[in-house]
């Protein structure tokens, strides 16, 4: 959803990542007082059987397990990439920043290691999305910063130097603004681009 001519210049992008999908919102305009520019939602996958690259590798011989996660990444990257690039296409800014809505990247053991590991195995689609969507901003501009969900806020009213029930407010007119839907993904896609502008 594009907002009015006047918020262009300089945009960040903000990630939200599920299996097989991303929330991203595009922030723009003044650090202090930003405006949604647009957001979207990018499917990479359309079906469970497609999107749970290693719950069904457990279900596979080593070799081909391997090769199926190989081969789902490589084309989650170009669906995601090719979306969106289509997607900042719309903005009419330059994105400077990016930020993902992420704890910081754990060392996962060898695919062998996780197939065997149900904890593993959620663990391990988690980061191939969240790789996935990071290789997608990179290709347009901006590899993204993971920030754990909990450190948004506090972090973006210590850097205006406004309390957090302001920071609210402020976060609920841009989503009015914004329009629907302005859930809990795209609230924190908003606050994690936000960040990310105040940074740039």
């Amino acid at each position: 959803m594009p907002t009015s001519p006047g918020a262009k210049g300089r945009a960040a992008l903000g990630f939200k990542v599920r299996t097989g999908r991303a929330v991203v919102v595009a922030v723009g305009g003044p650090a202090d007082a930003p405006q949604i520019l647009a957001k979207a939602r990018i499917d990479v996958a359309s079906t469970f059987d497609e999107g749970a690259v290693f719950h069904v590798a457990q279900t596979l011989p080593i070799d081909a397990a391997r090769a199926l996660v190989r081969d789902a990444e490589i084309r989650f990257i170009e669906r995601a990439s090719t979306e969106l690039a289509a997607f900042t296409t719309t903005l009419e800014a330059r994105i400077v920043a990016a930020g993902m809505v992420a704890a910081a990247a754990r060392p996962l053991p060898p695919v062998e290691s996780i197939l065997k590991s149900h904890a593993l195995v959620h663990a391990a689609e988690g980061e191939l999305y969240r790789r996935v969507f990071a290789e997608a901003a990179a290709a347009v501009g901006a590899r993204p910063a993971r920030i754990p969900p909990d450190t948004l806020a506090p972090s973006i009213a210590a850097a205006l130097g406004v309390t957090p029930a302001r920071l609210t407010e402020r976060l609920a007119a841009m989503g009015k603004a914004a329009g629907r839907p302005w859930a809990a993904d795209q609230k924190q896609a908003a606050l994690v681009a936000w960040l990310a502008l105040i940074g740039s």
